[in-house]
């Protein structure tokens, strides 16, 4: 039994470790994140609202029946007395009776202006609402890449930050070796030491850091993570194509959906103005009824059967509504211009964003080469000031601002790295282009 839970447990440990990956974590997200399955949920429900919108232009029918008993007891003349026998005393008169009745009605909706702007503006705005889950989708791709970063940017300053920590103290015990044997003055050590407790203090901020970007990612995926896939250290990072950051922005115009989106919602705006303005058109309805059943009894003390039929052709016009009418007409009208500036804004809100990232990708290209030759021109600084420290033609303190230097670019290339990889999602993202064809390269990334 207990080989057969050690087999387990190895199988299910090999599952975890090769889960861990961005596509795979992706995938899981796509699966079990509260606000896509919100956003889907949302798409969902609004896709009824054509099928509502659309009922009220086609035929309606509805059907009826109805039962009532009588116990009647009233004081008056018969009817038939007077009649047969010219009696017009007063007697008590008692009945006891059903009355049955089926009712088969229908009615078609012949001219109807404002139903049918309405139906028209619920197709339109479906549109958008395909556009706001495909918004939501891609944005999800951006979160959970960011998520998945955000772990490895903080395991890099984490372990860049124990490296410094060790770099430190072992410089502290140097520096107290060379203060114990009279080669340097108490100041030294205590630079040092003030330089160890800072790294090991902000050590302790840094796995913090490492921690909460890990609950980042189970708010995603619902599941905890202890170890993920790091970025390999020759992935070559340059400037997509195509190089015209203008080809960009056009096809932010062309694919955003958050665009497409605002266009939808205007052109249902602008429908559903139609649709209040038509109210005050007239409308022609046709309908039919068949009703069946017993009528009351009259002559004779038990009901009659009775058979209606009708056909009827109704058309009404508003004359007056107290303002209403013209006060929904200025409302809907102000709603459109609301949703063209809000189309305006987002069109203004791509190219700006479009051309921040574009230039922001160009920096990071930039960053990445240039951090890289400031790593090796601070590690040969380093290694001259600690040179110099031991023939005593340098200070501690010189050492330790050399560390932190070297340090300090090793961070900084790291984080170029991961803003390149982020600010690439996020042109995309803001050109419409983004799926998960880009989350798959991204992996490849990855060391496996």
């Amino acid at each position: 039994m207990k080989k057969l839970l050690s087999i387990s447990a190895l199988v299910l440990a090999s599952s975890v470790a090769t889960a861990s990956d961005l596509s795979t974590i992706y995938r899981q997200a796509a699966s079990n994140d509260a606000e896509i399955a919100a956003a889907r949920a949302t798409r969902e429900a609004n896709s009824y609202n054509v099928m509502i919108a659309r009922g009220a232009i086609l035929p309606q029918a509805q059907a009826s029946y109805s039962y009532t008993h009588y116990d009647v007891e009233a004081d008056g003349a018969s009817i038939v007395n007077i009649i047969q026998n010219n009696d017009y005393s007063v007697s008590t008169n008692k009945a006891d009776y059903e009355l049955g009745s089926l009712q088969l009605t229908a009615s078609q909706t012949l001219f109807n202006l404002n139903s049918w702007y309405t139906y028209q503006a619920a197709k339109t705005v479906d549109s958008s609402y395909e556009s706001q889950l495909q918004l939501a989708e891609q944005q999800l791709l951006v979160r959970t890449a960011q998520a998945y970063f955000d772990i490895l940017r903080a395991a890099d300053n984490l372990e860049t930050g124990k490296a410094e920590e060790r770099a430190v103290k072992r410089s502290l015990e140097q520096t107290r070796q060379r203060f114990d044997v009279g080669l340097i003055a108490i100041t030294d050590v205590h630079e040092a030491q003030a330089s160890y407790d800072l790294s090991a203090v902000n050590l302790l901020s840094l796995q913090a850091a490492l921690d909460v970007s890990y609950e980042a990612l189970e708010v995603l995926t619902g599941q905890r993570y202890d170890d993920i896939a790091s970025l390999q250290s020759d992935v070559k990072m340059q400037m997509p194509a195509p190089a015209d950051v203008s080809s960009w922005v056009e096809s932010g115009l062309e694919k955003y959906a958050g665009i497409r989106m605002a266009i939808a919602q205007k052109e249902g705006v602008r429908l559903q103005r139609n649709a209040t303005r038509s109210n005050r058109l007239p409308t022609v309805n046709l309908s039919a009824s068949y009703t069946t059943g017993d009528s009351a009894p009259t002559y004779t003390p038990d009901p009659t059967d009775s058979t209606v039929s009708t056909i009827g052709l109704t058309v009404s016009m508003p004359l007056f509504s107290g303002g209403s009418l013209y006060a929904q007409s200025k409302q809907s009208a102000s709603n459109l211009a609301t949703a063209d500036y809000q189309l305006e804004q987002q069109r203004r809100g791509v190219k700006q964003n479009i051309r921040s990232l574009f230039r922001q990708l160009q920096t990071s290209v930039q960053n990445i080469n240039a951090r890289k030759q400031v790593i090796t021109s601070a590690q040969s600084a380093l290694k001259a000031t600690e040179t110099g420290y031991q023939v005593g033609t340098r200070n501690i303190v010189e050492v330790l601002n050399a560390q932190k230097n070297l340090f300090s670019a090793q961070r900084d290339y790291a984080n170029a790295r991961y803003d390149y990889i982020i600010n690439l999602l996020n042109l995309k993202f803001y050109a419409g282009t983004l799926s998960e064809q880009d989350i798959d390269v991204l992996n490849s990334w990855l060391k496996a």
